[in-house]
């Protein structure tokens, strides 16, 4: 080789070298800027990316009674119905396999809402239920709201036994001003939604209702957004938004709740 390009093969192979270190530092420190409960997100996300795989509707059938109540797992803001399937697959595991999770189409809350006590209903049917009480419903953020506000309807509230909600806005979010639609405009503190969810406030329905929330969601601005005055509140520390769904501590969290309803 010519010694000139030799010489220029070392100075580039240099220059790529410290542009690759460079980057590297770079996307290091953007990473160390970023919020440590918020990093736990990001983590998460290729996991719940994966567990959104499948049908997003699904078709209520009937389940052999496994001596608990049946529970229906409802997703948040841009969730899917398989982002409960690790939780799911845990409480199966422990006893509780007659569990329905419920994908969400439309494009308000209300909407939502309607949905749900739809297929609620379908549960009670297919399974040819008692009618009062016989339903559990395990929500996940936004899904708290949904559900809350589906238990305004008569025949759902009467269906529903307990409703656990996991990092849920019951009071609105400042975080929900950092995008625009109609769904984060239901979850700012000062939207209409919320001023019609409000008069539920403290809980007084006969629907019993705990709430887990952390001091490290981030997504929860301020924080205890996520309690409810006369409800269950319980908190889970050092949890960020998708640790509800991702880990163990959660789902055994859920299945104690659950079990104490009984």
């Amino acid at each position: 080789m010519h010694p000139a390009l030799s010489t220029t093969g070392q100075a580039l192979g240099s220059f790529f070298a410290q542009v690759g270190r460079g980057i590297g530092r770079a996307a290091s420190q953007a990473h160390q800027s970023v919020d440590p409960d918020a990093r736990r997100d990001l983590a998460w996300m290729p996991v719940v990316a994966l567990a959104s795989v499948g049908p997003r509707r699904a078709v209520a059938k009937a389940m052999p009674d496994d001596g608990f109540r049946p529970v229906l797992f409802v997703h948040g803001l841009a969730g899917y119905r398989g982002n409960f399937f690790p939780m799911r697959t845990w409480l199966g595991l422990h006893g509780r396999s007659r569990t329905y999770s419920v994908g969400l189409g439309g494009s308000t809350i209300p909407e939502m809402a309607k949905e749900l006590s739809e297929y609620v209903a379908q549960i009670v049917r297919v399974n040819e239920l008692p009618y009062a009480g016989q339903i559990d419903v395990v929500a996940h953020s936004m899904g708290g709201l949904v559900s809350r506000l589906a238990l305004r309807e008569t025949d759902t509230a009467r269906r529903v036994h307990t409703l656990v909600t996991l990092g849920t806005p019951h009071g609105g979010t400042h975080a929900a001003r950092f995008t625009g639609g109609p769904l984060m405009a239901g979850l700012r503190h000062d939207s209409g939604l919320m001023a019609r969810l409000d008069t539920d406030r403290p809980w007084r329905r006969g629907t019993r209702l705990v709430c887990f929330w952390s001091a490290s969601d981030p997504l929860m601005q301020p924080f205890d957004t996520a309690q409810m005055p006369g409800a269950d509140n319980r908190e889970t520390p050092q949890f960020s938004h998708l640790d509800w769904l991702m880990r163990r501590r959660s789902w055994m969290d859920v299945d104690a709740a659950l079990r104490e309803g009984l």
